[in-house]
């Protein structure tokens, strides 16, 4: 079969540009998804629950090898820990098992990278393809559209649980509440918009990879297939190597654009040569183009949090499947930041079993962070997780963010409005035990609904529980006599938000670390690309996903513009 393009990776961006690359019925296009495939009528309830916190820990849909660094083993001075980092294995990528938040960044971080030099990459030019995609069931006008691939809508605060209207009471006399977070780009308190409809998940692989387009004689789809590697000749890109159901074949083609997310895109363009000479030389991998960006400038939005036991009284209704519904962007006026460069996430259910039925937590985030990490190979057999160092809070500047975003949170718990629904909070973070407890099996129901009976009804057992694992609300109190005490918990705490990108950047010739031209394409290697959220010259001041899809959306039209 003779390819015009191959898409390594069904995810976010891959099923994009799958669906666009495929709708001009002249061109073949092949998609490998090295996962398993969703297809709109087979979305198995794990992932088109509301509830996300299921489908975020199923190991079924990662990458289950894979763990990162948080804070940088170069920061520390005890011994580095690494922590599980769930990275999508399925159809649909990380729109298959995030959170289903639609947001779009804000105006000024596209407009930052028209200002790095990448014309038509601004707000101006990105604005159409973030209306493209969407089809908002809750607003129209100039910002919005109403007939894209995904939809997108809100849950709003009638239909809120109390712990958030609390939240939102102490809160809304700094950040007026507001309705439509997208269409607003000053401070508020928003129902966060979500690609859902009916109460389902809407991923690429649903909205994107459509009946119809699954229907096209020239599009391949490829699910549960491994590439192994890129096939280089000289200096161009011919096509792939994949293992599927343990056959191994190659496949050519015009163009090869890789879409395998912000972690493994790199990591196949250095088991093909393609990055840092050095590095790839101490690996035994003939450099086919010296790229030192390629897995440089790694960024993520930094998180810590509070959890709270609450009163029935801040519960979720029974049955009430979403969980998240309100965020409060704030601007930290923090020297050499951007405005909105935070956000505040009330969280009314700590996962899917008993226990955290009747927990939640109060969440702050760096939603526009500065510090830097790497992905670096570990050796050159594919099988083989890459090297992540998130490098967490190392910028002073997203350090101290989060140490006010402690003291906002202290506030804001603290609240008498929020008080009256809480019977005690303390110092939470992500641990791979609380991961494990989040993978849905008996043993795991069975094992927090005794807890659960015990933190309702025996409130002594409930705060020595707390205390000997996470530290009392005293501690607390104590951190907010002494900042060094917020600082070093900060340090040992801070978890990723999920959102890893801009490991291949793209950026102009004369900057050293851009990997890719203003069109996606490699540097020094032709019939190559890169698109997914990898390509992010600097992280945007909201969930990635949205933004990912419309890069996606755009490089299509790019890719398509250049043999036309």
């Amino acid at each position: 079969m003779q390819l015009d393009y191959i898409i390594v990776g069904g995810g976010s961006a891959g099923a994009v540009l799958a669906s666009r690359l495929s709708e001009n019925g002249a061109k073949q296009v092949a998609l490998f998804e090295a996962g398993p495939d969703t297809p709109p009528d087979d979305v198995p309830d794990v992932i088109a629950d509301s509830y996300p916190g299921l489908s975020y820990f199923d190991p079924r849909y990662h990458w289950t090898q894979l763990r990162v660094y948080n804070r940088s083993p170069r920061l520390n001075s005890q011994p580095p820990k690494t922590a599980k980092l769930e990275q999508a294995k399925v159809m649909g990528g990380g729109s298959s098992i995030n959170g289903q938040f639609a947001v779009r960044g804000l105006p000024h971080d596209y407009d930052e990278w028209e200002g790095l030099g990448l014309k038509g990459w601004g707000w101006e030019g990105m604005l159409p393809y973030l209306k493209k995609l969407e089809r908002d069931l809750d607003f129209d006008g100039e910002l919005h559209n109403r007939s894209g691939n995904i939809p997108i809508r809100r849950v709003f605060p009638d239909d809120w649980a109390g712990f958030t209207r609390s939240v939102l009471k102490a809160t809304e006399a700094d950040c007026p509440y507001q309705p439509d977070y997208n269409a607003s780009f000053e401070d508020g308190s928003f129902p966060l918009p979500l690609s859902n409809e009916n109460e389902r998940r809407v991923s690429t692989a649903v909205g994107y990879l459509h009946k119809e387009a699954r229907a096209r004689k020239n599009l391949h789809i490829f699910a549960n297939a491994f590439v192994e590697n890129l096939i280089i000749e000289g200096k161009r890109a011919t096509g792939v190597r994949v293992t599927i159901g343990g056959d191994t074949k190659t496949y050519s083609a015009r163009e090869v654009i890789v879409s395998a997310g912000a972690l493994h895109s790199p990591a196949i363009l250095m088991r093909a040569g393609i990055g840092p000479a050095a590095q790839l030389a101490r690996l035994g991998i003939d450099v086919v183009a010296d790229l030192p960006g390629v897995g440089e400038n790694l960024t993520d939005h930094p998180h810590i949090a509070v959890g709270a036991h609450f009163r029935k009284s801040a519960r979720l209704r029974p049955g009430q499947r979403r969980h998240i519904f309100l965020g409060v962007r704030y601007s930290s006026n923090h020297a050499d930041c951007h405005t909105g460069d935070m956000l505040l996430m009330p969280v009314n259910r700590a996962g899917w079993h008993p226990l955290g039925k009747a927990m939640g937590a109060l969440n702050v985030c760096v939603n526009k962070s500065y510090s830097r990490g790497t992905v670096t190979l570990k050796s050159r057999d594919q099988n083989e997780e890459p090297i992540v160092d998130l490098n967490l809070a190392s910028d002073g500047r997203d350090l101290m963010r989060l140490v006010d975003g402690f003291k906002r949170i202290y506030r804001i718990m603290t609240a008498p409005d929020v008080q009256r629904h809480v019977n005690t909070w303390f110092l939470a973070g992500y641990s791979d035990e609380a991961r494990a407890l989040s993978v849905r099996k008996a043993s795991n129901w069975i094992k927090t609904a005794s807890a659960a009976y015990a933190f309702d009804y025996l409130p002594f057992f409930r705060e020595e529980l707390l205390k000997r694992k996470f530290g009392t609300t005293d501690r607390m109190h104590k951190m907010m006599q002494d900042e060094e005490l917020i600082v070093e918990w900060v340090k040992q705490s801070v978890w990723s938000g999920w959102h890893v990108s801009g490991t291949c950047k793209m950026g102009t010739e004369d900057d050293p670390l851009a990997v890719l031209d203003d069109r996606c394409r490699v540097r020094g290697v032709e019939g190559l690309r890169v698109v997914d959220a990898s390509i992010m010259p600097t992280i945007v001041a909201a969930n990635t996903n949205i933004t990912t899809i419309a890069m996606a959306e755009k490089a299509a039209d790019l890719i398509l513009e250049s043999v036309n």
